[in-house]
């Protein structure tokens, strides 16, 4: 342990803000060891110990799963490079849900049938290639005998 600083489960629980139930499963798992033990055999934690809880705790808030938090702990991988990935993750999240509230707000507006609401669940679920496909499909059955021509001085249509 660094230094005369020894905390207490119980300190180090109200210092950070987590029960004593959350450390001791930290801690259990191998995450926020204790950095040794009293004489009556009572976890002890260190200066570095309650820092580490700290950043386990903010990336906990931020939704970082324990395996992920894990490896940042251990130093297997950098936190930049797991805010980067669990952002880009967020914003697909985002997308889809943006999605799912265009289809609601479609639907409470229109007085959408339950047939309607399957029909632009399905659409909005598609790919962008597969939207641009289904649009080109369309357009083709729509206009596929009205091919247009430009007369040669490119000014109309003949």
């Amino acid at each position: 342990m660094n230094g005369d600083t020894a905390y207490s489960i119980g300190e180090l629980a109200r210092r950070t803000g987590l029960t004593v139930k959350a450390i001791r499963f930290y801690s259990d798992r191998g995450i926020v060891p204790p950095s040794g033990r009293s004489p009556a055999g009572h976890r002890r934690y260190g200066i570095e110990d309650l820092a580490r809880l700290e950043l386990v705790r903010t990336l906990r808030d931020l939704g970082l799963d324990l395996t992920t938090i894990r490896k940042v702990v251990d130093r297997e991988v950098t936190l930049p490079e797991v805010a980067a990935a669990h952002a880009e993750a967020l914003a697909v999240q985002i997308r889809m849900l943006r999605l799912r509230r265009a289809v609601l707000t479609a639907v409470a507006r229109r007085g959408s049938t339950p047939e309607e609401m399957e029909l632009m669940h399905q659409l909005v679920k598609l790919s962008e290639e597969e939207r641009r496909r289904l649009v080109g499909e369309f357009l083709d059955t729509v206009f596929g005998g009205l091919a247009a021509t430009r007369d040669s001085s490119g000014s109309g249509v003949r």
